[in-house]
């Protein structure tokens, strides 16, 4: 019996590290890609969404005209590209972009056919949701999202990406940083496991001096 509780344990720890190593995820390389000006879609965005077959799915801001008081173009109308989708909203930087935000709908989220303004040299972030499933809400959660940001700026008409970041298998990612929110959920659920064979254990060892 003392045997077998050993080797029960020593796989627990084990399975609860493998949950924490993948708990952690990983920064997707070249997650976020500026396309450019794309002739009538306007200044594409194109974010992974699968990378284990290097799939992409992205956005775009097409040039419409001028809000007042400008002298460049600064209002952009909000293109979605027609697939998994990706949802986007606006944040700060050093904003923590998980799922739960998400679900709150505490950030202003880009959608179309909508026009938005960016004035004109000023940097403004991204928060990026991706992964497999239906495409842009509300059709729900998506069932493996990936977490980024991309840092975008408005010179002078013309859209242009300034820094990004995705990540895969974690929960979520800090904006303007490679910083990943780790999944405590996995974890805590082993450890939670490991205390109760504890306490099993302690019971048996009781039950075996009471005798």
């Amino acid at each position: 019996m003392k045997i077998n509780l050993k080797l029960l344990t020593v796989a627990l720890l084990a399975f609860c590290a493998t949950l924490q190593l993948q708990a952690q995820g990983y920064i997707v390389p070249n997650g976020v890609i500026d396309s450019g000006l794309i002739p009538g879609a306007g200044y594409e965005i194109d974010v992974m969404h699968d990378p284990i077959n290097l799939y992409y799915t992205g956005f775009a801001l097409n040039p419409t005209g001028k809000t007042p008081p400008t002298i460049y173009t600064n209002t952009f109308l909000f293109n979605p590209v027609v697939d998994v989708g990706v949802r986007t909203f606006l944040v700060s930087p050093n904003t923590a972009i998980s799922l739960q935000p998400i679900l709150s709908q505490s950030w202003t989220e880009l959608l179309a056919p909508n026009t938005y303004v960016f004035a004109n040299g000023v940097p403004f972030y991204l928060a990026l949701y991706t992964g497999t499933g239906n495409f842009h809400p509300p059709n729900g959660i998506y069932s493996d999202p990936l977490f980024g940001w991309v840092e975008l700026e408005n010179n002078q008409g013309v859209i242009q990406m300034l820094g990004s970041a995705l990540e895969y298998q974690g929960g979520g990612i800090i904006a303007g940083t490679q910083t990943i929110i780790p999944v405590p959920e996995p974890s805590t659920l082993g450890f939670s496991a490991l205390g109760g064979l504890f306490f099993a254990w302690r019971r048996w060892k009781a039950r075996g001096i009471a005798h």
